[in-house]
């Protein structure tokens, strides 16, 4: 049996196969139009082991797949086959009891193949005909195990990131690289890219777009090749991959979108990392405006804070807003509060906040900015209300700690440090993650707060502990995980120990947590905090059972953010529990797609309809 004439286009930039340009769509053309979980009830293959008569393609795969109810591998075997001969038609018998013919049963090797332990079945082959010396494998098993293995050769080198044994083992064995093992032509497209050879690896993601019919196969190749190419390739692929051979019943408007997507998340990060007016108003005009098609809250809180930074309140306000009737969240609340107070609305700040008041800590932190603690002025400390926010206000507003840093050294040489400075000193250094220094700055604190005269009690019968704890200053919001509540020296511990968590002493921690000075609600965020940590290392350790106990744990005292449920995400599919992690990837890659939330998703689709 002759072998299908592969597509040479993939190869135009160095690998010389001879073929025509449909070899791609015949692996994989139609795989998917039965629905996954639908279940065909089969007899045995025959599985004899002969080879087909002459002149006759080889369906022992196909009754293979049929028989397991693998529909997406059995329909792209159906195209492969067509695609060998015009004229051929599946058998009406496919789905019937079939005959055992006399002979080796080769279904337990396909059964090895099909679970991707190859190695295993060359080996129950190779014992076989030890067993069997007159017996022979089929064409079909020889040539799918070949293929398996040189798949297993791509993947193997482009883990270990071999680069120029990807495109060697690729040219060695070009069907490795078809539509129906897309993983292996984008890892050939990175190898190339990882060369320096861009011109053959946009060749090859152009290859896979314009003809494997999929919109699915071709938007995740938009989404792979953005790594690789520039914007203006990109777009040029996205193009392309919209409009270049469309398949019957195929939508390409999610292929169309890709490129959109990926200029959201670059010109999202640009916007968190911008100066003032960095962004072009071209650029500034096109994030805003995706932003309100998606109704990306997440977009949003970060316009805002662009906004914020450039002291364009109002601007910041309405993006704040925005973000919160989207989607309500303390992270919103609080950019919202700072926006208010940066326009002199307090009432509209305590307004915003009062939902969330006593139940964030970023809020009540918020507030700290809109009606300072009273007490000696300067920066630091309280202040009467005509003197309006410090320069270390409107630092801490824009969420710009360097300054923080700068104003309270300078402050301190002016006048001497106090104890709620060099507290405020140790979260400013958190945020630009020194948290060695911040875990010093809050034990001096600590130490000269001891010394310092209490305050004298605040007007309304605040307690003069109360208002100690107000002398902490306006830290950063973000940074912050206090109530108000809390004594100085519970706020000096707290910090201490998130600083101790940067640096990674969990252990030592874990066992001075009991004993630390600290509020309920501190206690329980310090806790929380070490179970993320310890699920992080359970995954590495391949504790997968463990990071699920310690993220439904971790879920009884905070709401789970974005990235561990990442980690749970790789739990359940390290654990097979593969519907349940790629309902958890979908659930995060909706909310906003991210390559991480894209990986991940990509993977167990992959694993549950084995498209690999």
């Amino acid at each position: 049996m002759t072998r299908p004439l592969l597509l040479s286009a993939l190869f135009l930039a160095g690998i010389a196969v001879a073929g025509g340009s449909d070899a791609w769509a015949q692996s994989n053309s139609g795989a998917r139009a039965l629905a996954p979980g639908v279940k065909v009830e089969v007899a045995p293959a025959p599985g004899s082991g002969s080879a087909p008569a002459a002149g006759k393609v080889d369906e022992t795969a196909l009754r293979y797949y049929a028989r397991i109810g693998d529909g997406e591998r059995m329909e792209a075997e159906i195209a492969r086959l067509r695609a060998l001969d015009p004229g051929w038609e599946p058998p009406k018998d496919l789905f019937a009891p079939q005959p055992t013919a006399a002979g080796v049963d080769e279904t337990p090797f396909w059964t090895l193949m099909s679970a991707g332990k190859v190695a295993e079945a060359r080996a129950a082959i190779a014992e076989q005909r030890r067993k069997s010396p007159s017996w022979q494998p089929s064409d079909k098993l020889l040539q799918e195990l070949e293929l398996a293995e040189s798949a297993g050769r791509i993947r193997s080198a482009s883990d270990t990131k071999r680069w120029q044994e990807v495109v060697d083992a690729a040219a060695a064995q070009p069907e490795a690289v078809a539509c129906n093992r897309l993983d292996n032509a984008w890892r050939l497209a990175e190898a190339y890219a990882e060369l320096k050879q861009t011109d053959r690896a946009f060749d090859t993601y152009k290859t896979i777009v314009t003809t494997c019919p999929k919109a699915k196969e071709r938007r995740d190749t938009i989404f792979k090749a953005s790594r690789h190419l520039s914007p203006e390739r990109l777009r040029e692929l996205s193009a392309l991959g919209a409009t270049a051979n469309p398949a019957t019943g195929e939508d390409y408007s999610a292929v169309r979108s890709a490129e959109a997507e990926l200029e959201t998340g670059r010109l999202l990060e640009r916007l968190g990392n911008a100066k003032p007016g960095a962004l072009s108003a071209a650029d500034l005009s096109r994030v805003q405006g995706i932003v309100r098609d998606k109704q990306d809250a997440d977009g949003a809180i970060a316009l805002g804070w662009y906004f914020q930074k450039q002291k364009n309140f109002t601007e910041a306000q309405g993006w704040f807003t925005q973000a919160n009737e989207w989607t309500p969240s303390d992270k919103a609340a609080e950019g919202l509060v700072l926006a208010y107070n940066g326009l002199g609305d307090k009432a509209q700040a305590r307004a915003a906040a009062a939902p969330w008041k006593g139940k964030s800590s970023r809020i009540d932190q918020a507030l700290k900015a809109v009606d300072p603690p009273r007490g000696p002025s300067g920066p630091g400390g309280g202040r009467t209300a005509p003197q309006g926010p410090s320069e270390l206000d409107r630092a801490l507003a824009r969420h710009d700690f360097a300054a923080c840093i700068s104003i309270i050294r300078s402050t301190i040489a002016r006048s001497g440090p106090t104890a709620s400075l060099l507290q405020q000193r140790g979260w400013c250094l958190l945020e630009l993650k020194r948290p060695s220094e911040a875990e010093a700055a809050f034990a001096e604190a600590q130490t000269l707060a001891a010394r310092e005269p209490a305050p004298a009690p605040a007007k309304g019968g605040a307690s003069a502990a109360g208002t100690a704890a107000g002398k902490a200053g306006n830290r950063s919001p973000a940074a912050s995980g206090l109530p108000q509540t809390a004594t100085p020296a519970q706020e000096n511990a707290y910090g201490q120990a998130i600083a101790r968590l940067a640096t990674g002493d969990v252990t030592g921690l874990t066992r001075d947590l009991p004993r630390a000075n600290l509020t309920a609600t501190q206690r329980a965020e310090i806790r929380a905090s070490l179970m993320a940590t310890e699920a992080g290392r359970a995954l590495e350790d391949k504790r997968y059972n463990d990071v699920l106990r310690l993220l439904d744990a971790r879920k009884e005292l905070e709401p789970e953010p974005r990235n561990l449920g990442i980690v749970r995400g790789w739990a359940l599919y390290n654990l097979m529990r593969f519907d349940e992690a790629y309902v958890q990837f979908k659930s995060i890659d909706d909310r906003l797609s991210t390559e991480e939330s894209r990986e991940g998703l990509s993977t167990a689709w992959k694993t549950i309809y084995h498209d690999w």
